[in-house]
């Protein structure tokens, strides 16, 4: 439990830098995303926080986990948690204390070490090179940015989900036509049905899937997304193992990944890459240091 704790301390600061003006002052990547107990999170943030996750786990989120808003909720509860260990004084423990001051440190090794040390490997030059280069491995396929309601049909019978999607749907009709057409009182309708009756692992981030591609939805949920009207209600879609009701909100034609969001990813493989390299010159560069320094050993006080 104590572990779990610190793990939570530790990511109080790591997150501690979040924009502090109010959500009517803020535009473009200032713009405050979530408000907790008085915590301003900005979209910034979020696409800070977003961008540092592997890109194995940002691909499950846009799979299947509510894509940038799921992630969202996650940290949300990660910082509930924090905010309530420091408000506890916990942060203030020695042993607390000496995990963070051996965090810090840790961290500033690896960053310096990235940044600094093997910057003759992987730098702004080599990284931009590489993007030039494979330019054809950032192509970005067309994407629909969507909601779901998902019935599952294997954890009951197909008759009884079909009754339950059908209520949704009519129901969702009925609130879209008494909102007399207004598109973001159908989107929130559509929000809260997901989150009370869909079974998708995106119900708590109200169905949304976020931008996904037409592989990462069921095949014929796929279809139906790059065909369907924006913004409007569909009917009932019939997946491999459930009913679905799906909204899309925006849609994106194929492109090619900027190299400013591709940047990070590419850094991470090329230090990979070199990691051999960068090792030899972190060796050196620690021998060439403790030569210059005077550095003392009392192996007798080693326990």
């Amino acid at each position: 439990m104590k572990r779990l704790l610190i793990t939570a301390v530790l990511i109080a600061s790591a997150a501690s830098a979040l924009a502090q003006t109010s959500a009517s002052e803020t535009s473009g990547s200032d713009k405050v995303v979530a408000i907790v107990n008085g915590e301003r999170i900005t979209s910034a943030r979020l696409d800070q926080l977003w961008n540092r996750l592997p890109e194995k786990m940002r691909a499950n989120y846009l799979k299947s986990g509510g894509g940038k808003l799921g992630f969202l909720q996650n940290y949300l509860g990660k910082r509930l948690l924090v905010q309530n260990a420091v408000r506890n004084g916990f942060d203030k423990l020695p042993e607390v204390q000496a995990e963070l001051e051996a965090t810090k440190e840790s961290a500033l090794f690896d960053l310096y070490v990235r940044d600094v040390v093997g910057s003759q490997f992987v730098n702004e030059t080599t990284m931009r090179e590489f993007y030039d280069q494979h330019r054809d491995e950032f192509n970005v396929p067309e994407r629909v940015n969507v909601r779901l309601i998902k019935i599952s049909t294997t954890r009951r019978p197909v008759p009884e989900a079909r009754k339950m999607i059908s209520d949704l749907m009519l129901q969702l009709f009925a609130e879209r036509d008494a909102a007399g057409g207004d598109a973001q009182k159908a989107i929130a309708a559509f929000a809260e049905a997901a989150r009370k009756n869909s079974e998708d692992p995106s119900a708590q981030a109200g169905g949304s899937r976020g931008w996904v591609t037409r592989d990462q939805l069921d095949r014929r949920v796929g279809e139906a997304a790059f065909t369907m009207k924006l913004k409007t209600i569909s009917g009932i879609i019939e997946g491999d193992d459930a009913l679905y009701l799906m909204m899309v909100e925006g849609r994106e034609q194929a492109s090619v990944e900027p190299y400013e969001t591709a940047r990070n990813a590419i850094r991470e493989y090329m230090m990979q890459s070199n990691v051999q390299k960068v090792l030899e010159v972190v060796n050196k560069t620690t021998a060439d240091l403790r030569a210059a320094s005077k550095v003392e050993i009392h192996p007798e006080n080693v326990e």
